[in-house]
């Protein structure tokens, strides 16, 4: 859990769930937190205690992780519908029964019985709700890769809400109510190992007797279809405050720019913050861009709005392809417009001496772990690849099935390790769960000091011209950035207070420890990011889209 300045609380203990769930539970923690570095949670404190009836709601764009993350994270036993052919896959089916999951007959593989087996489905969601059980549903009803949440919502939640209040007050109880809690979920790279995952749980949107009477008329005859419009609006609403929603890839690309002029990399900045930071870019970048079919659709805004954001976009995309183009990043721009010149060679050669000097260093250390990584590895990118092959439909699926295959390697190593421990009455295989740790940590490190030394690379060979022409492109962006602040949604200025040349990066393990022996004591401790939007490649990328 990780304190963003929000409300941001660590959960309490779990109750009311099964043993076996507890169990499944428990794995599911694993995947995910070996699967993501970063898992940071807000709003806990916002989920009703056992025994309310509750539906957790959730944007949808990353398959099974998303249950997954959200059965780790929330304090309650959580029953997901899903789509009846997890029952029959592999491993998978007998995780999905146990998990109290509820099966949904949709219609492209069921035809014209999916209605009728439905009816069975909702009279048992129902029920469970009426006896005080909480429900995980997707109101977009599908997963899908996209940079924003399918629009409008389906109005099943809200439906399904409504009947359990229905039922309830016919049998006596009028104060029985159903309590929506919309979740907000954000990844950097969701599907990429070791990337971040923001989650956020929105106040409840309370369904009782009394929202039902105000769409009721004099007949006692509830006009359910209104009462659910008005419903899912506040959900989507919600929803749409804590999530990232750009109109194309591209869109959040120029957001992710924006916020690095914005907050420079190494700054104080949360993940939740950066989040933030990067959707009220997103909000005011995507003024006057076509909203796809099932996009969400920007307010109406002035001409002088529109003609600053078009203005924006052009001077982001002039500079972020500039640096695409010769492989630097923002942050050595924006050194060299302090310094008044790019890095001089000799400070580029020593860098890139310190850089291949840690790589060779981390990944001699990281060799034998990583060789017993290695058939796993080609399993993963081979199943990849395949997932790819089907479409971009797919693209969702990739990260379930790395976090399964990361949670089963996990385990099996786990379990044997345990038990060679106990017939060979030595320590040591139990110490080498500790390896494998500092494996995966030395691998980031060997990366990051790769990536560094390859972005040294290219600047030791950079004109000045060209550096030059850098760093008029970032003044030209920055200028283009002042007069939209105005229009960043409310709430945004506040985790960006400073301006990217005003703010002053943290002091880094360098500033009280020589450089080398700062990079080792980091491998002990957990990866602090400099740039919330990296990934285990060599390259830097500025976007969120599939990274191959």
């Amino acid at each position: 859990m990780v304190d963003a300045g929000t409300q941001c609380c660590a959960p309490p203990e779990a109750k009311g769930m099964t043993t076996l769930y507890q169990g499944i539970r428990f794995w599911f923690r694993a995947c995910a937190a070996g699967f993501y570095a970063t898992t940071e949670v807000h709003g806990l404190n916002n989920v009703p205690p056992n025994g309310k009836p509750t539906i957790v709601c959730f944007n949808h764009g990353n398959g099974l992780a998303d249950p997954l993350v959200l059965i780790r994270k929330t304090p309650r036993m959580v029953r997901f519908w899903a789509k009846d052919a997890l029952w029959n896959m592999p491993v998978m089916k007998y995780f999905i029964r146990n998990s109290g999951a509820v099966p949904v007959y949709r219609a492209k593989d069921h035809g014209a019985q999916a209605k009728e087996l439905n009816l069975e489905v909702f009279r048992t969601v129902i029920s469970a709700l009426r006896d005080g059980d909480c429900l995980g549903m997707a109101p977009e009803g599908v997963s899908r890769f996209l940079p924003y949440m399918e629009a409008p919502l389906k109005t099943g939640v809200a439906r399904i809400a409504l009947e359990a209040v229905a039922q309830s007050t016919a049998a006596g109880d009028p104060s029985y109510a159903v309590q929506i809690i919309p979740v907000g979920l954000t990844y950097t790279h969701r599907e990429k190992f070791r990337s971040d995952l923001c989650m956020r749980y929105c106040p409840a949107i309370t369904v009782d007797a009394a929202l039902a009477a105000k769409y009721t008329d004099a007949d006692g005859k509830l006009d359910s279809h209104a009462a659910a419009a008005v419903i899912t609006r506040q959900l989507q609403n919600q929803l749409d405050e804590v999530t990232i929603n750009a109109p194309t890839w591209s869109v959040l690309r120029l957001a992710i720019t924006a916020a690095r002029l914005h907050q420079p990399i190494g700054t104080d900045l949360s993940l939740g913050q950066y989040l933030t930071l990067v959707r009220g870019w997103v909000q005011v970048i995507k003024l006057g861009v076509a909203v796809p079919e099932g996009g969400i659709s920007a307010a109406e805004s002035p001409a002088a709005d529109l003609e600053a954001a078009s203005s924006l976009r052009t001077a982001l995309c002039n500079y972020q392809d500039l640096l695409d183009k010769k492989g630097i990043k923002c942050e050595r721009v924006r050194r060299a417009a302090g310094h008044g010149q790019a890095l001089p060679w000799y400070w580029c050669v020593t860098g890139m001496a310190q850089r291949g000097l840690l790589f060779l260093v981390t990944m001699t250390m990281a060799a034998p772990g990583l060789l017993v990584f290695l058939p796993v590895w080609a399993y993963v990118k081979r199943r990849e690849r395949f997932l790819l092959s089907k479409g971009p439909r797919w693209n969702d699926s990739v990260a379930e099935m790395k976090m399964m295959v990361c949670g089963l390697l996990g385990m099996g190593y786990v379990i044997a390790s345990i038990v060679l421990s106990a017939v060979w009455w030595s320590w040591k295989p139990i110490a080498s769960l500790y390896y494998m740790y500092v494996t995966m940590r030395c691998y980031e490190e060997a990366v990051s000091s790769a990536r560094s030394f390859y972005t040294l690379y290219k600047l030791l060979f950079l004109l000045p011209q060209t550096m030059g022409r850098m760093v008029e492109l970032r003044k030209d962006a920055k200028a283009a950035m002042d007069p939209c602040l105005r229009m960043l949604p409310a709430g945004v200025a506040d985790h960006a207070s400073l301006s990217a040349d005003e703010a002053r990066p943290t002091r880094a393990l360098d500033y009280y420890f020589p450089w080398i022996v700062a990079r080792i004591i980091m491998l002990f401790l957990r990866r602090r990011k400099k740039d919330w939007n990296e990934v285990l490649r060599l390259k830097d990328h500025a976007t969120m889209d599939y990274v191959s």
